[in-house]
């Protein structure tokens, strides 16, 4: 059974990331998603959040908390670990700027893979290896490719696009149900098991991510609720790639990632809903 269920969380996710990024590609014009990167001050305010401050509150929730050692390496790799797929979807359902989130989540993306290596070796003591390719790797494939495909497309063949986008939608929302109803399964007993600090540890990380994120953002309400749920919204996979490369040895590094993956997504839905009564 776990076997079956691990398999359809795998499938959900390559169907989620992989409809996420078409859904983005066909509703949006390159200019859209490129014009953002121009600010400046917002890319180094994104940077600065995701890269700096997070990192430094991190290291202040495992210095407050008696939190297991597990616990606070798996909180610091997980705050260095930005640029996730779930991004846009979470904008999306805010109704706020996907193309800013677009923007945000390759930048965010690409800046994982260049700062954590150089980054983690500096919060976490003994010898700790980052291998950026692995990393890129699978989001190259699952997020590049997909998107630029889809940005071609709606280039050339905007009446395709258009027709095309909200199916990708609907079948991006399904894809989520999925993940959301089979992490509970395979994850449920393994949250369970870690109530008491370190489950504070990290709610106070999500909500410490998402009220940095929303308050630190510049000019406009759109500006803000994107840095936020782009601040509360981890790259999970990448955090678990450094996981696994490094800690091994220690099953709680790995089982803490997850649980930040799940208690997170009910966060940031919860969150993007918030956000969207907000703009109304």
């Amino acid at each position: 059974m776990h076997e079956v269920l691990n398999l359809l969380f795998q499938v959900s996710i390559v169907v989620f990331v992989v409809a996420t990024m078409l859904s983005m590609g066909l509703g949006l014009r390159l200019k859209e998603i490129t014009a953002p990167l121009k600010n400046i001050k917002l890319i180094a305010v994104v940077i600065g959040i995701n890269f700096l401050l997070i990192p430094l509150v991190t290291v202040g929730i495992n210095t407050l908390l008696p939190l297991d050692e597990g616990a606070k390496i798996a909180l610091i790799i997980v705050a260095l670990s930005a640029g996730a797929p779930f991004i846009p979807k979470l904008v999306e359902i805010a109704e706020s700027d996907t193309a800013l989130a677009t923007a945000v989540m390759l930048l965010l993306m690409v800046a994982t893979v260049i700062i954590l290596p150089f980054a983690l070796p500096l919060f976490v003591e003994g010898d700790v290896v980052v291998d950026s390719f692995a990393i890129a790797k699978s989001l190259v494939i699952m997020m590049i490719v997909p998107l630029a495909i889809a940005l071609y497309v709606k280039a050339k063949k905007d009446v395709f696009a258009t027709r095309w986008q909200p199916k990708m939608v609907k079948l991006s929302n399904i894809a989520l149900l999925g993940i959301i109803i089979v992490m509970s399964l395979l994850h449920g007993k393994a949250i369970i098991g870690i109530i008491g600090y370190d489950m504070l540890g990290i709610v106070l990380f999500m909500l410490s991510a998402l009220v940095i994120g929303y308050v630190l953002a510049v000019v406009t309400h759109e500006n803000a609720v994107v840095s936020s749920l782009a601040a509360g919204q981890r790259n999970i996979s990448a955090a678990l790639v450094v996981a696994a490369q490094n800690f091994g040895d220690n099953p709680k590094v790995s089982i803490v990632i997850i649980a930040v993956s799940v208690l997170g997504l009910f966060i940031l839905l919860f969150s993007a809903k918030k956000f969207k009564k907000l703009s109304l």
